[in-house]
């Protein structure tokens, strides 16, 4: 495509972000529970149900290693430590986290990404943090 095409501009951060992302790139899933537990309860007193179920998930993750899509979605008041639980709990087995804030985004182009044919397209949030993390499996 010649340079000063109309589309090459476009065409060529398209590309870009198709290089750059981490496709081959995995962190290894070594899910440590006891380690993961002293974790839990060093940062947390009480909630003991969260921290149950916490770990069944890590038990379940571990035991069947080829999930698709495994999702932990924390939901509660401001304050609850609802990113220290999401920030800590890849630590144990050195997982990469990255934290994505969906609220307050009305557009779904915001999360899916722009068309590649729009001026100043972007790719969505979540390709944005597979980038930013570094691996094509990190927590967010």
């Amino acid at each position: 495509m010649h340079p000063d095409a109309a589309e090459a501009s476009m065409v060529r951060t398209y590309l870009d972000w198709l290089i750059e992302m981490p496709w081959s790139k995995a962190t290894a899933d070594n899910i440590d529970l006891h380690k993961a537990k002293n974790v839990l309860n060093e940062d947390h007193y009480d909630l003991e149900k969260v921290k149950e179920r916490i770990l069944e998930y890590l038990s379940v993750h571990k035991l069947k290693k080829k999930m698709k899509g495994p999702i932990l979605c924390f939901i509660g008041p401001p304050g609850s430590g609802k990113p220290l639980w999401a920030n800590r709990l890849p630590e144990p087995w050195g997982g990469k986290f990255v934290r994505i804030s969906l609220g307050g985004i009305r557009d779904e182009a915001e999360i899916r990404g722009h068309r590649r044919t729009y001026v100043g397209a972007l790719p969505g949030r979540i390709i944005q943090s597979i980038k930013q993390a570094g691996s094509n499996n990190p927590y967010s």
